[in-house]
């Protein structure tokens, strides 16, 4: 490998400012593999995605990065004769918005990362504050799970989550749109992390034990599930009474559901026994 050594980041820089070289790359860098993939790609992950890729038998690889506006295939449109009432609020974005592409390559004997425009590569059609708006970056999204782990509400993530990456990262721009449904999104696709602290809680189970014996105390008939694969779990509670009635009729309709019970996150459903007067 021949080194650039004019390219090489020797000194201090801003996540700011990695930010602004990784979305030009107006000229060759190289950096420690280490650190590229700790502390400069995280942060443009979201402007580039996949293109192609080469693995050589000595370690050595290199990888094509295209702008995530790229997009090859125009999104599909709404299927025909769907209610306006019944249809998702969804945008449709164009294909081929932005070409601009990058080469990484990686050499393994160097420990050593170069990153290049692509041979012939257009400069972005769009400003790096579109590719925020397009998608977040696996720091912010890191972020948003951190504070997720404490299990806070999504309104105090999105507060945490600006204020550290305002304050600390000098990233504002990037989080200035985040949205709670996004945090929300976010928080529930990693439930494994967000119970790790739970697991084993002495407290927890004791709860979990009271609130049956509690119940049982009452009448009231208690039987606990787990669906290992979905990561879900729980118990059902009904009167003996209501058995019964559900014996006879069969018909079970949710009237409600309730996704913030407690401070372990658990979520009551209340089902309503339907007789064959529909009451």
């Amino acid at each position: 490998m021949t080194l650039f050594a004019s390219n090489i980041i020797n000194t201090s820089i801003s996540e700011k400012q990695k930010h602004i070289l990784l979305f030009n790359v107006n000229q060759p860098l190289e950096l420690s593999i280490e650190e590229f993939d700790k502390e400069w790609w995280p942060f443009v992950s979201n402007i580039w995605t996949s293109f192609s890729c080469k693995n050589n038998v000595n370690g050595d690889s290199w990888k094509v990065f295209v702008c995530q506006f790229k997009k090859h295939n125009k999104s599909s449109t709404r299927k025909e004769g769907i209610p306006n009432e019944k249809c998702r609020v969804t945008k449709i974005r164009p294909a081929d918005l932005c070409s601009a592409k990058i080469k990484v390559q990686r050499y393994f004997s160097e420990q050593k990362v170069r990153i290049e425009r692509f041979k012939d590569s257009p400069d972005h059609l769009h400003p790096i504050e579109d590719s925020k708006k397009l998608k977040r970056s696996e720091v912010v999204r890191e972020l948003v799970m951190q504070e997720a782990v404490k299990n806070y509400r999504p309104p105090e993530i999105v507060s945490a989550v600006k204020e550290i990456a305002t304050e600390t990262l000098d990233l504002g721009e990037c989080v200035k749109e985040l949205r709670r449904k996004e945090v929300t999104n976010i928080k529930y696709k990693v439930r494994g992390p967000l119970d790790t602290h739970l697991v084993g809680d002495p407290k927890r189970k004791l709860d979990i034990r009271e609130a049956i014996s509690f119940l049982k105390n009452r009448g009231y008939l208690v039987e606990r599930y787990e669906i290992p694969d979905l990561s879900t779990y729980g118990f059902i509670f009904m009167h003996p009474n209501h058995l019964k009635n559900l014996e006879q009729h069969g018909w079970l309709s949710l009237i409600d559901s309730t996704h913030k019970t407690n401070r372990y996150d658990y979520r009551l459903f209340t089902l309503y026994i339907r007789n064959s007067y529909g009451c």
